[in-house]
């Protein structure tokens, strides 16, 4: 019986390194397919923010994602009420992401002008006029160095009772803090309407949803109110400031097909609703200004959820 013949030790050692060579090879390939696949798996939630924001679509546009936060407290509903100290860490990982926050004006001169903005560009949207933005919100802003932009309610303005019925309200800013703030460089005021933005339990009169137009209003009547409201508020800021307003954010995120051609009409620039999502703006175009979307920061979101979303 013949024995069998055995390889010289250099052949087995060959043999066996070459297979170790093919492994090796075929990991690395299929490592390179998973990290291209998806990288952003490969990173924990924390290492993502070093992920650069997506580039503009070409050298006339740029993306722009919109924040909009209420009220600042310790307590009250998640939905619409935040911490400082959450909205504080929020405004740091911003700045440490590499966000930059502007106003409307330089997303105004932008469009119209030619202006140029920084590096991720975003904004800060506050709604209501509550007296907590000057209090908590301010400091905050000033301490980041970012800019924000307060929509105040004409009727509500400096209060703490709902128009003349004596029901509490959370309370509001006045004419001087709101001067204090804007002359600061980081707070700007612009219109919430003057009286669209009714709670109907309050209301001892006809109710209107928002800017909607009433049941009982012929529409000449709806457009000849409307006008009417925008330009009380517009009389009221630009007396307390001494310009008028050329942003308006909707009362409650609602529109119709005939709101926006009015309040360009009367000189507005920029509106405002809630629906989700960035915005796409672009040098020449008006519209782009127009029904901008806004991201809601509830009060119980982390500084690297709010980071992940307006990715």
């Amino acid at each position: 019986m013949k024995s069998k013949k055995r390889l010289p030790i250099f052949e087995i050692f060959k043999k066996y390194a070459i297979d170790l060579y093919s492994v090796i090879i075929l990991v690395v390939v299929v490592a390179a397919l998973v990290f291209f696949a998806n990288p952003n798996d490969i990173f924990s939630r924390s290492d993502a923010a070093a992920i650069p924001a997506p580039a503009p679509l070409d050298e006339n546009s740029v993306r722009i994602p919109i924040l909009m936060y209420h009220h600042f407290a310790d307590d009250g509903n998640v939905s619409t009420t935040i911490s400082g100290e959450l909205f504080g860490q929020q405004l740091r990982a911003l700045r440490d992401a590499g966000y930059n926050a502007i106003s409307f004006q330089q997303l105004r001169d932008f469009v119209f002008d030619g202006g140029d903005l920084p590096e991720q560009p975003f904004i800060i949207t506050i709604d209501d006029g509550y007296l907590s933005v000057y209090e908590i919100a301010f400091p905050l802003l000033k301490y980041y160095e970012m800019k924000a932009t307060t929509f105040i309610i004409g009727v509500t303005h400096g209060m703490d009772t709902y128009k003349d019925t004596g029901f509490p309200i959370i309370p509001r800013f006045d004419d001087a803090q709101a001067v204090t703030m804007v002359e600061s460089g980081y707070k700007f005021i612009e219109s919430h309407s003057y009286d669209m933005h009714q709670h109907e339990p309050f209301e001892t009169g006809p109710f209107r949803r928002g800017v909607l137009r009433r049941d009982d209003e012929s529409e000449e009547e709806y457009i000849e109110a409307f006008r009417a409201d925008f330009k009380k508020a517009a009389a009221q800021i630009e007396a307390m400031l001494g310009a008028r307003p050329f942003v308006y954010s909707y009362p409650f995120g609602i529109s119709n097909d005939l709101t926006d051609g009015l309040l360009q009409e009367m000189g507005v620039e920029v509106t405002l609703k809630i629906t989700q999502g960035t915005n796409i703006v672009t040098r020449g175009d008006a519209d782009s200004l127009m029904s901008m979307h806004r991201f809601n920061v509830p009060g119980d979101m982390a500084p690297d959820e709010l980071l992940e979303m307006i990715r």
